[in-house]
């Protein structure tokens, strides 16, 4: 490996591992799963600094040492990119609701708003397995089509939930009533 190419990977590898950490501190999940390629990006460059070979054996020594570091953080994370893998249920143009990851907890769907290359999480509903929804914005509700667990057997049919705080229950009625939609309280 010449200087420059040395130098490049080194660089490469500390833009990804800025961006990585930044997204990981502020919490921020990308779409089309850019998080994940975010890590392997930064992991693999990670790892590729192994062959890094300066004129001073301490060099040598901590490049060795940092690479494999990466290497058991790169088998951690193929553990970790299979326990928090979130299956989409449906999606429009603005949300997307996702099945949650192993590992999240008892919720059944999650609720994100799509802004750029994030999603934003917006609500997460419990006993619920969408097929379809439409999010009704003017109320702050959203319209559920799917299964919902009632603790022994799962039915089919349609709810009326809150989409955010803007949720106005009285208009929600209302909308339920139009469009012979059970609505209970």
């Amino acid at each position: 490996m010449n200087k420059w190419q040395k130098i490049l990977l080194v660089a490469f590898h500390a833009v990804m591992l800025v961006l990585f950490l930044f997204m990981v501190l502020k919490g921020l999940q990308l779409r089309w799963r850019l998080g994940y390629v975010l890590f392997w990006m930064t992991a693999l460059s990670g790892c590729a600094v192994y062959f890094i070979r300066g004129k001073k054996r301490c060099i040598n020594t901590i490049s060795r040492i940092y690479a494999f570091c990466w290497i058991l953080l790169s088998i951690a994370g193929i553990i970790f990119t299979f326990l928090t893998f979130d299956a989409v249920y449906c999606e429009t143009d603005k949300y997307i609701m996702k099945e949650p990851s192993v590992i999240i907890g008892f919720d059944s769907a999650i609720l994100y708003e799509k802004k750029g290359l994030l999603e934003v999480e917006k609500q997460r509903y419990k006993f619920v397995h969408p097929k379809s929804f439409t999010p009704l914005d003017s109320i702050g509700a959203i319209v559920i089509y799917g299964d919902f667990d009632n603790g022994e057997t799962t039915d089919d049919g349609v709810a009326i939930l809150p989409l955010d705080d803007s949720f106005d229950k009285e208009k929600a009625k209302e909308y339920a009533l139009n469009h012979n939609i059970e609505y209970g309280e």
